[in-house]
């Protein structure tokens, strides 16, 4: 059960908060980086809003745990959804190198606690080829500073400081795109404190392998899929990764203007995706370059 539970927590601490605002609304990144003394603003919305597996019972933590069940926050061990506001700012610093910020608003769950979270930065840096016809490729070191303890045991970011780093292949051609990614992510936690009620013992080494094909109709409208593999955070299960399928489109209504939206299932395996055993994740959201 509690691998279920961290299948989605996977995505919310990781894919969502530290590898966003780069090729919304897909999970895998592509080598292409904001044009020098340009700017790009995100602001996307994700509803988790069907999770593989029940919670766990409030009444059954520790006994030496140092969490009060009765604090506002809580009340995220019986709920089954989050909804999040994942926002990012990126500025191309040179002809090959942008950095970017994000930040998370959660409006649900909700406790005594800010609803701003996972705050991050990284750089992206393309060191092979340009965004014409044939291969490129870049390295994207990423930074997450530490959510504070209540944020941690409602299970919405991690209580110390995180890093990662990211590398990206691209293949463009104009009917198409393919996307490479290999990721490592270490992702330490407060062991003092609970994840989202939880005292398991998790993983804190974390990758993801990930392909991306995304079909291009005209200069205004693409359809990909996002396929990955995953690190299963829990400690105790034999089965060390998980996968996940996404389905995406992105709109361009306007030269500097895109429009995002995806559906992703992520389970033990791909069969269970299509069928039971498996989270839901939604995505929503715009991009704006100026």
């Amino acid at each position: 059960m509690i691998k279920k539970i961290f299948l989605f927590l996977t995505f919310v601490f990781g894919l969502f908060s530290n590898f966003s605002f780069a090729y919304e609304p897909f999970l895998t990144d592509d080598a292409s980086t904001v044009a020098k003394g340009k700017n790009q603003v995100d602001f996307y919305y994700y509803n988790i809003f069907n999770k593989a597996g029940d919670n766990p019972d409030p009444s059954a933590k520790p006994l030496n745990s140092v969490i009060d069940i009765n604090i506002p926050g809580e009340e995220f061990i019986g709920a089954d959804r989050a909804i999040g506001f994942p926002m990012g700012y990126t500025r191309g610093i040179s002809d090959t190198t942008e950095a970017s910020i994000g930040v998370t608003y959660y409006g649900f769950p909700t406790g005594a606690y800010t609803p701003f979270t996972n705050y991050n930065i990284g750089l992206k840096h393309r060191f092979f080829g340009d965004a014409s016809d044939g291969y490129s490729f870049a390295i994207k070191p990423m930074l997450t500073f530490p959510s504070n303890t209540d944020h941690q045991s409602a299970g919405l970011g991690m209580a110390l400081t995180g890093y990662g780093v990211n590398f990206i292949g691209s293949y463009d051609k104009e009917d198409y795109t393919l996307l490479f990614n290999f990721v490592y992510q270490h992702q330490p936690y407060n062991t003092n404190y609970s994840v989202a009620g939880s005292f398991d013992p998790l993983r804190t080494d974390l990758y993801q392998l990930s392909f991306a094909p995304i079909w291009n109709f005209n200069s205004k409208l693409h359809l990909g899929l996002d396929l990955g593999l995953v690190t299963n955070v829990v400690v105790a299960d034999d089965q060390k990764y998980n996968y996940y399928a996404m389905a995406a489109i992105t709109y361009q209504p306007l030269e500097d203007i895109d429009l995002g939206i995806s559906y992703l299932r992520v389970a033990a395996n791909f069969r269970d995706e299509f069928s039971t055993g498996y989270s839901s994740i939604f995505k929503l959201g715009i991009s704006y370059r100026f």
